[in-house]
């Protein structure tokens, strides 16, 4: 399934992260890093666990992604470290980016 952002939305972009064909369990990580656009952002810290819906919810702001190139692409990388101290890669997945006609932060 393709992941969209358009320039300028501000929203947590939900990400659910599965690790060996299985949904991870929270309670075995110590941190998780998020790397897309040129940002970088951690689970414990700027990104929050939903038990509720299972997901990972990445905070974006408006200028954040108004600062990625129109009609490309970015690559969202997960690294995973579990409390047994193992860091795991995930394979990176590409986020399109819709151009925005307005470039006005609201």
């Amino acid at each position: 399934m393709a992941i969209y952002v358009k320039q300028g939305d501000a929203y947590a972009l939900p990400v659910e992260i599965r690790a060996n064909d299985e949904v991870l369990r929270v309670a075995e990580v110590e941190t998780v890093e998020f790397y897309i656009g040129g940002l970088r952002k951690v689970y414990p810290g700027d990104v929050v666990y939903s038990e509720e819906s299972g997901v990972f919810e990445l905070p974006l702001t408006q200028q954040e992604t108004f600062d990625w190139e129109a009609n490309s692409s970015v690559e969202l990388d997960i690294r995973i470290k579990y409390v047994n101290g193992t860091v795991q890669g995930i394979v990176p997945k590409k986020v399109n980016v819709v151009d925005a006609i307005s470039t006005e932060v609201l």
